[in-house]
């Protein structure tokens, strides 16, 4: 193992005995030199494998930096899906985008890397050092499994796949040509659990060019290590505006549309459906939805002082609604209209946002909310999505031609 700047306990690092030392002790047992073959590492290699999966991603890739044997394990599928096991079994951490604006009006989004230290509201924040051509400008439309989908914020039909923390991204062929006449567009990003394969979705409005008349809805999807887009015509049109898909739940991405149904998109089979709601008190307001332990939450926020959870547990059964939370302005102590949930943690814990400047830690047992302050590199204004941190590579299925 090769030393680092860090001072990292190493028992095969320690003092070697040999005879020289004994002859300078007490010692009347010399030691027999032991031959090759009898010196064997005394972990195996598997239970080293077994023990690094366990590792946050940062810990992981600080450690591989000055470890030959780690060096090659993001390119083994087996511990790279080890390590996302693990992973996905801690508390989410959050990737937050901020906008800097330079000379000549040129604007500039940078990502942020947010982790629980495994401690009780301590966390770190790191800047991501991400250059993707044509992609100064982005906004995160999905993350799944460690990869984030990033797509251009005028130029919507650039889409990029990119992990963060390993740098690696590719990009995605345009789904349509400018020449006919794309309108708006919806993506989404998600995964097939059962084999693994990622998807990206894009559901695009084709319109009259002299009056705008909506003509057709085309549902184009594509697959990580594939060439080409499929596509079909979508004979249900819905109007699902340019929101990120926030919860992603049992193979599907879930979208509320501007008629207030929850909408999914199945990744295996690739249909569209309309999920039941329950009975909610609107009013001219809406709600958005996140997911939590494999359950869909709908996030009542139509009211002006306060924000209603409530949960699906039995998937696609109306009844199973149940609302579980009432989060009231006075407990957060600000304004609800300026909270945002990005995600919940263990113990019934929530992750927000304050007017895009602050982060919270909200207990929705207890009513107690504290302020993740102290946190070093934070930007000041910033959009955030929860993230789990892996070693997954967005080149899939293309690793063998590079």
């Amino acid at each position: 193992m090769e030393s680092s700047s860090e001072e990292i306990w190493d028992p095969f690092l320690e003092d070697i005995i040999t005879n020289e030392t004994v002859a300078g002790s007490n010692s009347i047992y010399p030691i027999m030199e032991p031959s090759p073959e009898e010196i064997k590492d005394p972990f195996s290699e598997d239970l080293t494998n077994e023990i690094v999966a366990r590792l946050p991603v940062k810990s992981f890739l600080r450690c591989r930096s000055s470890c030959r044997a780690m060096r090659d394990l993001p390119h083994n599928p087996a511990f790279v899906h080890k390590h996302l096991q693990f992973s996905s079994q801690r508390n989410p951490n959050l990737i937050l985008t901020d906008t800097i604006c330079r000379d000549k009006g040129n604007i500039r989004n940078s990502l942020y890397f947010v982790q629980n230290e495994e401690a009780q509201d301590r966390y770190s924040c790191h800047k991501f050092n991400l250059e993707i051509a044509e992609f100064q400008e982005f906004r995160v439309m999905g993350s799944c499994n460690g990869l984030i989908c990033l797509v251009h914020p005028t130029n919507r039909y650039a889409i990029c796949i990119c992990n963060p923390c390993t740098g690696e991204h590719i990009k995605i062929p345009r789904p349509v040509s400018m020449e006919d006449i794309p309108g708006n567009i919806v993506v989404g990003f998600g995964v097939i659990p059962m084999t693994n394969k990622y998807k990206v979705l894009a559901i695009i409005d084709f319109r009259e060019p002299s009056d705008f008349i909506l003509l057709r809805q085309t549902v184009f999807v594509y697959t990580l290590g594939d060439t080409s887009w499929r596509f079909r015509d979508n004979t249900s049109v819905l109007g699902l505006g340019q929101s990120a898909c926030k919860a992603f739940v049992n193979g599907a991405l879930h979208w509320v549309s501007y008629s207030r149904q929850i909408v999914s998109f199945n990744m295996d089979t690739e249909e569209l459906d309309v999920i039941p709601r329950p009975q909610l008190e609107l009013g001219s307001g809406s709600f958005s939805l996140r997911a939590f332990q494999g359950k869909l939450l709908i996030l009542n926020t139509s009211f002006p002082d306060r924000i209603e959870i409530w949960i699906m547990n039995d998937y696609r059964v109306v009844e199973s609604w149940t609302r579980i939370f009432t989060i009231n302005e006075q407990q957060i102590g600000r304004k609800i209209r300026d909270v945002e949930i990005v995600c919940f943690l263990e113990d019934w814990e929530a992750l927000m946002v304050y007017d895009h400047r602050a982060l919270l830690r909200y207990n929705l047992r207890t009513a107690s909310v504290s302020e993740l302050s102290g946190i070093d590199g934070l930007p000041n204004r910033f959009d955030a999505v929860a993230h789990v941190g892996t070693l997954v590579s967005p080149l899939l299925g293309r690793e063998e031609e590079m």
